[in-house]
């Protein structure tokens, strides 16, 4: 709602600063309340029905959000869901049971909070204004520094802090490591590629807001099926392998663009195989990394193990994102193809990082009374 009646600019990104922090909180709360529901043997499948819910929205949201940005304005896509937001405050309250609070529960991590925050700001200014203050230049060093220092802060006291804001103790598990590697790379292009593409559509292929809206519709819907179809699928046979062959398809996704589009329109042809590709190996890949941390920690560091996963992401995502418009000083027509080839060459070697990463052995991992103990 403030999104939605958001006077000016700053109002709006406030907004929707807010807006993340909700997401930030529900996304490994929610997981964490769903795995206990489920046993053991299909824990796989139930990260992977968690996890299809987001592509499995991402397919319709554009083409929707098209529709109404056509017909009513950029306003009434905020707007809408606000009710769908109450229908699931209702539904949460209503069916899910809360999990008990530890009794000796310690206090909030206010410096770790602090400092995590500083250091990706940091990063991610010292990315985008460096192309205008210049990379070597002092303001550049100089925010980078704080960046740093800041990383430095909070690793530090992430390891002495009795209820740290992200558990780092668990990365010492070979799974957890191997997992959070491999999202953190591969989640610097999963993440921040959405806003290439309909840049691309729009302002090198001339698309509508209509068309750009239902042609990134292709990514989600594949990576919905995927993870639905290879989440039950890794139960049987194990998730590591299906992992490596996700990431690749990514990288051969990504790669496909990178070679095929320019300045000839040719949707089906050059833009449509990429995008479903890349949908396709995403859902085979990255809801099962999660699966692959949980299945190294006991029960009660679901939420601490989901927590971490997901913050490592959307710090990636920052990282692309900045990347994205540190790299795109051109956008539209054909002399914007040079940037758009950059910036796909950026993400080509960090999705081929993150799957080359995740050859690194992980082994099996250890059994409930192993870890307990």
């Amino acid at each position: 709602i403030f999104s939605a009646t958001a006077g000016t600019v700053i109002t709006l990104n406030l907004s929707r600063v807010l807006q993340a922090f909700a997401g930030a909180a529900i996304l490994p709360a929610s997981l964490a309340l769903v795995l206990p529901l489920f046993p053991e043997s299909r824990r796989t499948t139930a990260v992977g029905l968690w996890s299809a819910a987001g592509p499995l929205g991402a397919g319709v949201a554009p083409g929707v959000a098209a529709l109404i940005l056509a017909n009513a304005g950029w306003r009434i896509v905020y707007l809408v869901s606000a009710p769908v937001a109450l229908l699931m405050f209702w539904a949460g309250q209503r069916l899910l049971k809360e999990l008990p609070t530890p009794p000796d529960q310690q206090k909030l991590d206010l410096v770790g909070a602090a400092a995590g925050t500083l250091a990706i700001g940091a990063a991610v200014t010292a990315i985008m204004q460096g192309r205008i203050w210049g990379y070597t230049s002092a303001l550049t060093a100089l925010v980078a520094a704080v960046g740093v220092l800041s990383f430095v802060v909070f690793i530090s006291n992430s390891f002495r802090h009795p209820e740290p804001l992200l558990n780092l103790h668990l990365l010492r598990r070979r799974g957890v490591m191997v997992a959070n590697l491999v999202n953190f790379l591969v989640g610097i292009t999963s993440q921040s590629i959405w806003i290439v593409w309909p840049l691309f559509m729009k302002n090198v292929w001339n698309f509508s807001t209509l068309e750009v809206g239902m042609g990134v519709t292709l990514g989600p819907i594949a990576a919905g099926f995927s993870t639905l179809t290879f989440s039950r699928l890794a139960d049987r046979i194990g998730s590591v392998g299906l992992c490596r062959l996700g990431t690749a398809l990514q990288v051969v996704a990504v790669a496909w663009h990178f070679t095929q589009l320019d300045a000839e329109v040719n949707f089906w042809s050059a833009f449509a195989p990429g995008i479903m590709l890349y949908g396709f190996g995403w859902g085979m890949s990255i809801p099962l990394l999660n699966g692959v941390a949980l299945e190294w920690v006991e029960e009660k560091y679901y939420g601490e193990t989901n927590g971490l996963f997901s913050t490592l992401r959307y710090a990636a995502a920052a990282i692309g994102t900045a990347a994205v418009f540190a790299l795109l000083t051109v956008t539209s027509g054909v002399e914007a193809l040079p940037y758009y080839d950059q910036i796909l060459g950026f993400f080509l070697v960090a999705s081929t990082s993150g799957a080359l990463a995740m050859w690194i052995k992980i082994g099996k991992a250890p059994g409930r009374e192993r870890l307990a103990n």
